[in-house]
C-alpha cells in the first residue's frame, strides 16, 4: 500500500483549526486520495484545546495516526502545539503560527488558512486544487480573502518549524 500522510492541526477554540483541516481534507479528496478525518473539540467554546487529524493516501484505515507517526503538526497556538510535538514521526515537520505571519495577514480570521499555505509547500496538491478546496469550504463572502491569505502563507519563509 502507498504511504499515508498524517497531519495534526492543534489550537484553541475559534482559531480556525477545524476550517483548516476541512480545507486540507477537501484538497486531498479532490486529488483522488482516500481521506479520513477526526476532530476533538474539547471545551473549544471556552478557549480550550481543539485538535483535528487529517490522514490521506491510497488507502487509509484509521482517522488517527499511531503514536509518534504524525508527519506534520500545524499549530495555531504555541502552548497547544508544544504538547503534541512528541507525536511527530522521525523527520516530521511542525508549523507554528508566529508574529511574522500574523503581522502580514490582512485579518487574523484568515491566519489559519495562511498557515495552511505554509504546509501546502510540503504537499503535492496543485494550486488549482487548493483554491477549489478553499472555495468549497469557506463562506462565499470570504473566499478571495482566504485565497489571498493562503498565497501569502505559501510565500512566507522562516516560520517556526522543525
Amino acid at each position: 500500500m502507498g504511504k499515508v500522510t498524517s497531519v495534526l492541526f492543534v489550537g484553541v477554540g475559534g482559531q480556525g483549526v477545524l476550517k483548516a483541516s476541512d480545507v486540507l481534507a477537501r484538497a486531498a479528496f479532490l486529488s483522488g486520495r482516500d481521506v479520513k478525518k477526526s476532530e476533538i473539540h474539547g471545551m473549544s467554546q471556552r478557549g480550550g484545546g481543539v485538535t483535528s487529524t487529517v490522514r490521506f493516501g491510497e488507502k487509509v484505515y484509521s482517522p488517527l495516526a499511531p503514536a509518534g507517526k504524525t508527519d506534520f503538526i500545524v499549530a495555531f497556538d504555541v502552548t497547544e502545539g508544544e504538547k503534541y510535538v512528541p507525536e511527530l514521526a522521525p523527520g516530521g515537520h511542525s508549523f507554528f503560527i508566529d508574529d511574522q505571519l500574523l503581522s502580514r495577514v490582512y485579518d487574523r480570521r484568515f491566519a489559519s488558512i495562511a498557515l495552511l499555505g505554509r504546509l501546502a509547500e510540503m504537499l503535492d496538491f496543485s494550486d488549482e486544487i487548493w483554491e477549489k478546496s478553499i472555495t468549497l469550504e469557506v463562506p462565499e463572502a470570504h473566499v478571495s480573502a482566504n485565497i489571498a491569505a493562503f498565497r501569502l502563507g505559501r510565500q512566507l519563509k522562516g516560520l517556526k518549524g522543525a
